[in-house]
């Protein structure tokens, strides 16, 4: 576990211990007490039974589950806030696969001229906007890639890299950025991004040095949401000077230093304490080749309308992923990866949420809810990329994202750790929402796995809307109970396997607990005069 020395500062807003349950406002004492454990596993074994196939976007199973839900919101009496007065809106995804035989690299510099060679010396990413590129320019070695000033980070500094190809560290320093920072840093997305704003054409990420090969084997498949809701055009590109990203070997870094004989760590210790500035002096020429292919999902929308004349055009909105892994590789004879903690789990939290939302006879919320089941989550953020870049009502009148994915309910729930919201007042909200339960807010334990930008609240971070995703804390009432050993063992042996089934693995009690804290922080923001705004300091601000 990396203990940073930022965190230590951030502590104290990060690890809250309530300070004494407060008293839970009477007129939602009813609507909570009818939140239902029987409900909820009525939701995930329908969701996670075996005749849904593991919910795979474009398949006929997802479409079931999207009926599924769709009729708990009429029943519910959610007003349709998806497209064309439906609840669905309409998501086309495009999947990619590179062709290593039309990928290749020749570098040439005043003392050497070779060929690269894929998939040993390096791979690329699929090019979701051409199916043919090609790219000439120098090279340089960029450090982390990071340009984060508020965090007094700026790899860029004094580096001249308009018009070249970047290589770059995989990662982030050690001990320097708490744990929401480290996770959106470390993200190939965020050091293309900063490159991008530094004038670079390309950028190739070195894996860790204890890592042998690439990051992504030849032919690895990926997928982005197009724009125009249609199988044509480009695909999402905030970036069209970026002309290729990869990633480079240790094997390949150490042709193009002329220094073939070093292994990964020896070129490791040049890179990471360089005595000397690292310099690649030649040209790369680059050619990438892709192929696509199409399909058809929805995401499934329903709104609550606010109370408030001015403030029901103000949305506070809940997302959960409907999607799955589909069927896979066998497991004891098992394909069929039922995604029952993950996330039929967190699709069965929104409904009782809505539910609990039409329970409530007085202090209807101010502000107007959306309830959103996201397609394309295992594939890369995709149905909450495309809600966050196209939502179905005004952007700027989305004032937060409250994110329930694989809620792990597993134990008695109390401690939670509310990723991203120490980045935004939203912090103070899940304090008093905490508060009214008795939960102790928590630091985040599991910082190396950087669960922040790996659901679907990041999706509406980068969009600059504050959002936030609970996860489990590790507060027992048990001094001798390992909770931590008890969600690292579910991780290891049912995370995206066809164990994760409805079975006695599941604590009901602790999933209404869940259901009542995002539910309490929903309406907490509804009701509140100010709209949740960043913090100045954090690197999400954008002023």
């Amino acid at each position: 576990m990396i203990h940073r020395s930022l965190s230590i500062l951030l502590s104290s807003l990060l690890v809250t211990a309530c300070l004494g349950q407060s008293s839970l406002p009477k007129h939602l004492k009813k609507p909570l007490d009818k939140v239902s454990a029987e409900a909820l596993k009525s939701h995930i074994a329908y969701l996670a039974d075996n005749r849904m196939k593991g919910r795979l976007p474009g398949t006929p199973e997802f479409d079931l589950a999207g009926q599924y839900v769709e009729a708990e919101f009429k029943k519910l009496g959610l007003e349709p806030a998806g497209e064309n007065g439906t609840y669905r809106q309409k998501v086309v995804i495009r999947t990619a696969k590179t062709i290593p035989e039309q990928n290749s690299i020749h570098y040439h510099s005043a003392t050497q001229h070779m060929d690269l060679e894929y998939g040993k010396d390096y791979t690329v990413q699929a090019d979701f906007n051409v199916a043919r590129n090609q790219i000439e320019a120098p090279l340089v070695f960029a450090g982390y890639g990071i340009s984060a000033p508020k965090l007094k980070h700026d790899d860029y500094a004094g580096l001249d890299v308009k018009g070249k190809i970047v290589i770059l560290l995989s990662r982030v320093p050690e001990n320097k950025f708490g744990s929401t920072e480290t996770a959106h840093l470390a993200t190939n997305r965020a050091k293309v991004d900063m490159a991008y704003k530094q004038g670079a054409v390309g950028v190739f990420v070195l894996p860790s040095p204890t890592v042998g090969g690439p990051q992504g084997g030849p032919g690895s498949v990926r997928g982005v949401v197009l724009p125009n809701g249609k199988a044509e055009g480009r695909g999402v590109n905030p970036y069209p000077s970026i002309k290729v990203v990869g990633t480079l070997t240790w094997t390949g870094l150490g042709k193009l230093m002329g220094k073939p004989e070093l292994s990964s760590r020896e070129l490791a210790a040049l890179l990471y304490n360089p005595s000397a500035p690292v310099v690649i002096p030649g040209t790369a020429r680059i050619q990438t080749g892709t192929v696509y292919e199409h399909l058809e999902s929805f995401n499934v929308v329903g709104k609550i309308p606010g109370s408030d004349p001015v403030l029901k055009d103000e949305y506070v909105v809940h997302t959960a992923h409907l999607d799955h892994v589909g069927i896979g590789r066998p497991v004891n004879g098992d394909s069929i990866y039922n995604g029952a903690h993950d996330n039929a789990s967190g699709v069965a939290s929104l409904l009782e949420i809505a539910k609990t939302y039409q329970n409530l006879k007085k202090e209807r919320p101010k502000r107007s809810v959306l309830i959103v089941m996201v397609t394309g989550e295992e594939m890369g953020l995709l149905g909450s990329t495309y809600f966050a870049n196209n939502p179905t009502v005004p952007k700027e009148k989305i004032v937060a994202d409250v994110n329930t994915d694989m809620p792990t309910i597993l134990a008695p729930l109390l401690g939670v750790v509310p990723l991203g919201a120490e980045h935004s007042t939203l912090m103070a909200t899940v304090q008093k929402a905490a508060g009214y339960l008795g939960l102790e807010v928590m630091q985040d334990h599991m910082p190396t796995e950087v669960r922040f930008v790996r659901s679907d609240q990041y999706s509406f971070v980068l969009q600059g809307i504050p959002a936030l995703h609970i996860k489990y804390g590790l507060k027992t009432s048990d001094p001798n109970f390992d909770l931590d050993g008890l969600i690292k063992d579910f991780t290891k042996n049912n995370y995206h396997k066809p164990s994760d089934e409805l079975n006695e693995s599941f604590n009901f009690e602790a999933g209404r607990t869940y259901v009542k804290l995002n539910f309490l922080i929903s309406y907490l923001v509804a009701n509140a005069t100010e709209r949740p705004t960043w913090k100045p300091e954090s690197i999400f601000a954008t002023n």
